[in-house]
């Protein structure tokens, strides 16, 4: 037995020596004298993976370290790979690969390029990052994403992330005809803006993956912008009562007001002043247009930005103005990292220096706060939802410091009904015995910004089927009535008549001392234009060149403070010509291959509003239809790109611009 064992341990030691001498390598020692055979065998001992992954943040304007910021679906949308080592140091020539997939199936690779990888990346550092873009394959659902280090078997990081559907924000711009009256400088008159300055800021912040940007006829103002805040609201209350009946709630009306060619000349105070005002949580505000670039580069975005932020719900920011009690920062700071890319060159905004674009610090960005909010209203609020529209009194007026309130006229319209927000008053319907047939909660809307304040009431509410004789308003918590106004009982007969000349037309209805408002269609009442708000003289003169073309083009007058409907219709003798749609590009002119840029289609039609049949195409290249195209794939050099828009009947418009891509 004892014989046996040792030979079988003689076996081994010899079965273990040929094993690990295969596995060595075999170089002379060099102790060895010259021509000696002896040989030293050195192991090769396999290094530990130094190197390994300490997290992944998704960002797409701004995103905390536990990713809690939602993603949207089809957005630009950057991977900072964060690294680390044992050794402490950094590890060149090292490059990071994320694959995904989505419901089983394998997505497109993304490999970045070599770079030095940090032993301890920071979020204050975006070149201690790999910052690696997403194919627009990955930007919808949800994704399972790893992200390895090339070449080695461990230190891999492995998350979940969710892309979520946003509607698509529809805007209609209302370019202002501005007359500037009573003040000590800057009067005259400012034609309306032609243009857009505020996609590609807004699309760059806000929680979006698509705008509509529509141009509305031009309206006339005249007033004193430069010094009386009241002149503010009375545009902003027009934008409500432009809007009101004709558009769905989830469309923001922005008016437009041009600020001229340069402080020497404009209706503004460059000093400071107010540059515009917006109702919080009602889709309605005001800005300038084409402010100069010593407000900043992008003040005109950054100005709509705020504007409509109110629009979403958002009190100031508290940075040299009053407002939101609940902000998490001090001094307005964005909080977190901001990532602004889809400008054409990744940057990185720290909250040290940045501060919340609802306050009036600068410079500005979104912090997460504000974003969350943003897409939480957006996604209940921002879908058109269909729904049959039935007869409504509309009811508005402005609310006094003192609680007074004023009513404006009343006019009652087919509707989509609208749910009241906050129901502060309601609206009494009387007959003409003073019974009340009805009560409907209708909401106070709250407009503030240095300097001016507005409140108003508005509420669309059901027409009972006998005649309204008053409306009574009432404080919803006190019971006080605060305002009434007398509708009329019986019907007025009209003559409604329309003289069309080539370019202008006079719709007249002969009752001069009812307001009415006059709206236009041109497609058989599906959609309406405003193109008179609370007329006086029974007459109207219309600029036709203005207005979409079609064969049933036909004005509308509604007379006001009428107890039953009381509209009258008169049609074009001549139909007028469909007009030529506009088309643009908003996004940078400036790229840097590989960042995760993207320009963005828009267009507008009389007939169609805004377009959304888009066809790109890139150095005359294959075309692809999109509402955006991502620029990330593009070689460096120089390129032109070109959109197409057609319309529904066919026209079609072309815009293009060069982008340059440094390597």
């Amino acid at each position: 037995m004892k014989l046996r064992l040792a030979s079988l341990l003689s076996f081994f030691v010899l079965a273990t020596a040929l094993v690990v001498g295969l596995g060595m390598d075999t170089r002379q020692s060099a102790a060895a004298p010259e021509g000696a055979s002896l040989l030293t065998y050195l192991p090769l001992i396999a290094k530990p993976d130094d190197l390994y992954i300490t997290g992944l943040e998704i960002s797409q304007s701004v995103q905390d370290a536990n990713n809690t910021v939602p993603l949207v679906a089809n957005r630009p949308t950057v991977v900072r790979v964060y690294t680390a080592t044992n050794s402490g140091n950094s590890v060149p020539n090292t490059t990071i690969t994320l694959t995904a997939t989505r419901n089983g199936s394998t997505l497109t690779q993304v490999v970045s390029a070599p770079k030095t990888a940090s032993s301890a990346s920071s979020r204050s550092s975006l070149s201690s990052t790999f910052n690696m873009t997403l194919p627009a394959d990955w930007l919808s659902g949800t994704v399972q994403m790893t992200a390895r280090v090339a070449g080695q078997s461990g230190g891999n990081y492995s998350t979940t992330m969710t892309f979520n559907s946003v509607p698509t924000l529809n805007v209609m711009v209302v370019p202002i005809h501005y007359t500037q009256i009573g003040a000590a400088a800057g009067n005259g008159t400012y034609l309306p803006p032609t243009s857009e300055q505020i996609s590609d800021w807004m699309m760059r912040a806000y929680p979006l993956s698509n705008m509509n940007i529509t141009f509305h006829p031009p309206e006339v103002f005249t007033g004193n912008l430069r010094e009386s805040g009241d002149d503010w609201v009375r545009l902003l209350e027009k934008m409500s009562e432009l809007k009101n009946g004709v558009s769905p709630d989830s469309t923001v009306y922005y008016a437009y007001v041009n600020f001229g060619s340069s402080c020497d000349d404009t209706w503004f105070n460059c000093q400071g002043g107010i540059a515009g005002i917006g109702w919080i949580g009602y889709r309605e505000s005001v800005g300038i247009h084409n402010l100069p670039l010593g407000f900043g580069p992008e003040a005109t975005g950054e100005l709509a930005g705020h504007e409509i932020g109110h629009n979403f719900g958002r009190y100031h920011a508290p940075c040299n103005v009053s407002g939101d009690v609940n902000y998490p920062y001090a001094g307005a700071s964005i909080g977190q990292y901001g990532l602004d890319h889809i400008g054409g060159a990744l940057k990185l905004l720290n909250p040290i220096d940045y501060v919340d674009m609802m306050s009036y610090c600068d410079p500005v960005w979104v912090s997460d706060y504000t974003y969350k909010a943003l897409y939480t209203d957006q996604v209940n609020n921002g879908a058109y939802i269909w729904a049959p529209q039935t007869e409504n009194l509309l009811i508005s007026g402005s609310v006094a410091d003192d609680g007074t309130v004023t009513l404006k006229p009343v006019y009652i319209l087919p509707t989509t009904a609208v749910s009241p927000q906050n129901g502060l008053y309601r609206v009494e319907l009387l007959d003409a015995s003073g019974n009340v047939i009805a009560s409907h909660p209708v909401d106070l809307m709250v407009a503030e910004e240095e300097g001016v304040s507005a409140r108003a009431i508005r509420g669309a509410v059901p027409a009972p089927d006998v005649p309204v004789a008053e409306i009574r308003v009432v404080e919803a918590a006190t019971g006080t009535a605060v305002a009434n106004r007398t509708l009329a009982t019986s019907g007025m007969a009209v003559n409604a008549t329309l003289a069309q000349r080539s370019e202008t037309a006079t719709v007249n209805w002969g009752i001069a001392d009812v307001p009415a408002n006059v709206r236009y269609t041109a497609d058989n009442g599906l959609t309406w234009i405003t193109v008179g708000l609370n007329v006086l003289g029974g007459s109207l003169d219309v600029d036709l060149t203005t207005l979409p073309g079609g064969a049933n083009g036909r004005f509308q007058i509604i007379l006001a403070d009428q107890g039953v409907p009381t509209r009258f219709e008169v049609a074009l003798a001549t139909p007028l010509s469909d007009k030529q749609p506009t088309t643009w590009i908003s996004g940078p002119e400036i790229v840097s291959a590989g960042a995760p840029a993207a320009l963005y289609a828009f267009g507008s039609d009389a007939e169609d509003g805004a377009l959304s049949n888009f066809v790109w195409s890139v150095d005359d290249g294959d075309e692809v239809a999109a509402s955006a195209l991502f620029l990330h794939d593009l070689a460096p050099g120089e390129h032109v790109i070109t959109l197409r828009a057609t319309t529904r009947s066919g026209q079609t418009a072309v815009a293009s611009q060069v982008v340059i891509v440094n390597p």
